[in-house]
């Protein structure tokens, strides 16, 4: 990925650093759709506690792929959680803070608290983050579509999965506590998940657990590392190349006309060529036969030029 396709190396993204107080456009990516997910989950609760109204229209029904007046959903199911299980929105956005934002919790000999470290979101800056995240919900809810289409699919888990195992390609050597007390390194990590996904799949242990999702999730990451990181491509960068190709294709090939820098014969002949007079006489007969509207454009400029020279030369 270029440096010029990251955020930060945009003015507009610059004005937002400096803003103070608080300010939503100016929080991470990844703060805002914790702050989504969440309003959606307590609105829900708070609006519908009887029906879940909010999460029942923006869930995925079952056979989606079916019924493409539902395809919205593939999205809005990754912005919406279990309203009976709490543990449903806290863990994953908990894995959301730790991976996409960097969220970490030190203990050292002298101190302890929360601190931010390594992040896949400042790795690909903001815009591409937030698209990397978008097509991983939507790849992750196809993936699901098509592999467990008569069962219906809500929650972050597909994109969250996606970001973290991003996180292990480009952190695999990043020291991590699984289970808070574990130490791993990352891409020990990433196989562990991917593995138990796929377990978890193939013997549909859990059926309220999307493993297809995670694995459409992590599939998707494995594609944007190699297919886009590894050749230096990102979505930003392809929109941007794209978006200035089709307005240079719109803009009309107009050209400003000067006799003077136009004509031909002014930079191949000087007055003294014989190619010149030649050229001149040829024109000259041509005129006493036909008249000046017989003559071509070219033919009349070069005319005007032979008279130009002629009386710079005889001043």
């Amino acid at each position: 990925m270029g440096l010029s396709d990251r955020d930060y190396f945009h003015n507009e993204y610059r004005r937002k650093g400096r803003r103070r107080g608080f300010d939503i456009m100016s929080m991470t990516v990844t703060m805002r759709i914790v702050i989504v997910n969440v309003a959606l989950w307590l609105a829900n609760g708070l609006l519908f506690p009887d029906t879940n109204f909010l999460t029942a229209i923006l869930m995925s029904p079952p056979r989606v792929i079916f019924e493409p007046l539902s395809w919205y959903t593939l999205l809005t199911s990754g912005f919406v959680h279990s309203p009976t299980d709490f543990n449903h929105i806290v863990f994953n956005m908990l894995g959301l803070l730790m991976f996409g934002y960097g969220i970490a919790f030190a203990i050292t000999a002298d101190s302890g608290g929360i601190m931010r470290t390594d992040n896949v979101e400042d790795r690909l800056g903001r815009s591409e983050y937030f698209l990397f995240y978008i097509f991983a919900i939507i790849f992750a809810g196809i993936a699901h579509a098509i592999l467990i289409p008569d069962a219906g699919a809500l929650g972050a888990s597909g994109g969250i999965t996606a970001v973290v195992i991003l996180y292990a390609f480009l952190y695999p050597k990043k020291v991590i506590l699984f289970m808070f007390f574990i130490p791993m390194p990352m891409w020990l990590l990433g196989f562990i998940i991917v593995g138990s996904d796929f377990f978890g799949a193939i013997s549909r242990s859990d059926i309220g657990i999307g493993y297809t999702a995670h694995l459409g999730g992590a599939a998707f990451a494995i594609l944007y590392y190699y297919l886009m990181i590894k050749k230096n491509l990102s979505f930003v960068g392809l929109w941007r190349k794209t978006k200035k190709s089709i307005t240079s294709k719109l803009k009309p090939n107009l050209k400003i006309f000067n006799p003077d820098n136009n004509n031909s014969s002014k930079n191949n002949y000087s007055a003294d060529d014989d190619e010149f007079t030649k050229r001149l006489d040829q024109i000259l007969d041509k005129y006493g036969k036909v008249g000046e509207t017989g003559l071509t454009n070219e033919e009349k400029e070069f005319l005007k030029e032979a008279s130009k020279r002629y009386r710079n030369k005889h001043k």
